[in-house]
């Protein structure tokens, strides 16, 4: 959907609301039918980590998967990270990387398995990165390949086929007052959270609108954000040094939430002159690049500046390496629970 079409459909949402609540008998009964094991729950000869959230988009999985990912790659476990490949142009299995090499694009796995395995690669991280609509499937064609210690399920909250040992779950504040698909952006209620082993809340709000959802004393509870690890140019290791502060960018990107990454910017110092949005997942046309590149010129910017998710999609755009396009390379960073989360993670894989 354009941003265009975002709007209209924002102002018209309450005509969709008898379309919600068919959508919430639906979800309703399924977890009914998960909970009570009328439907089958398939489980991987290996500890698997599910990482999600309950609306569409915006709350950084992506993000916590290479934390937790590098978290574990640091103890010396071998991870494999499973994926749907949201917005690619193939079907099936598809291994986007061995842990040293690259065999797939963003068109082919989608950008954020493609981004991951960039930043694998490009650290020697070793992730194994696959994707298929059928994660069961897919971990255990990866089984008969590889060694693999643990599996992490990248936005798999709903994906209740599939066992998990610890469930992640990621919200924000605006999650509590958006309505159910078709008329908001919630995959599922607000009681849904009682599935969740972990519950990270984004944003230094904390816990208030959320904790009477949230059941069980042993619910590991964490509050996190991001942090700003470094700018790089695009196809290039160089780095934009600091400081920040003054420096004259053009800002893009299109993700889940614009005004994160605009926020991010400001935090750190960067003077946006001008900043353009595109819909999640949006496959960049070279008429896109004129414009940014000509409103570059005309508002005497020194850079642009996107994301790491935005520069996997425009990976190949090799002519950008010869205009001042960088990235931003960012960072889970928490402000409460990270290590009752590291603790949760080692009791599953020691």
């Amino acid at each position: 959907m354009t941003i265009a079409g975002m709007k209209i459909w924002r102002r018209l949402r309450f005509l969709l609301l008898p379309f919600s609540l068919i959508y919430w008998l639906v979800i309703s009964l399924r977890n009914l039918f998960y909970d009570f094991g009328i439907f089958r729950i398939k489980t991987l000869p290996r500890p698997v980590i599910s990482v999600g959230n309950i609306t569409a988009g915006g709350t950084g999985k992506t993000p916590m998967v290479e934390w937790i990912a590098k978290f574990l790659s640091q103890m010396g476990k071998n991870v494999a990270i499973l994926s749907r490949g949201y917005g690619r142009r193939t079907e099936g299995f598809v291994l986007v990387s061995d842990g040293n090499r690259i065999f797939s694009g963003a068109d082919e796995c989608g950008d954020e398995p493609f981004q991951m395995a960039l930043k694998s690669v490009d650290k020697g991280l070793n992730w194994i990165i696959a994707v298929c609509e059928n994660r069961f499937e897919a971990g255990r064609k990866l089984l008969e390949k590889f060694e693999i210690d643990v599996f992490i399920l990248d936005d798999a909250f709903q994906r209740r086929d599939i066992n998990r040992d610890v469930d992640i779950l990621l919200i924000d504040d605006e999650s509590v007052k958006e309505f159910l698909i078709p008329a908001g952006l919630k995959r599922e209620p607000m009681s849904s959270l009682k599935r969740a082993d972990v519950v990270c809340v984004q944003g230094l709000e904390g816990w208030s609108a959320f904790e009477r959802y949230i059941r069980g004393e042993n619910v590991v509870r964490c509050v996190f954000g991001y942090k700003l690890l470094e700018i790089r140019k695009f196809f290039d290791y160089i780095l934009l040094e600091k400081p920040f502060e003054g420096k004259k960018v053009i800002a893009f990107s299109g993700i889940g939430k614009h005004k994160n990454f605009l926020k991010l910017l400001k935090d750190n110092k960067f003077l946006i002159l001008k900043d353009f949005e595109f819909p999640d997942h949006y496959r960049y046309s070279k008429d896109d690049i004129k414009r940014i590149i000509r409103q570059m010129e005309l508002v005497g910017a020194e850079i642009v500046l996107t994301t790491e998710k935005d520069y996997a999609r425009l990976y190949e755009m090799k002519d950008l390496k010869d205009f001042p396009f960088f990235y931003s390379v960012i960072e889970v960073e928490f402000y409460s629970g990270g290590e009752e989360l590291k603790q949760k993670i080692l009791g599953l894989v020691r």
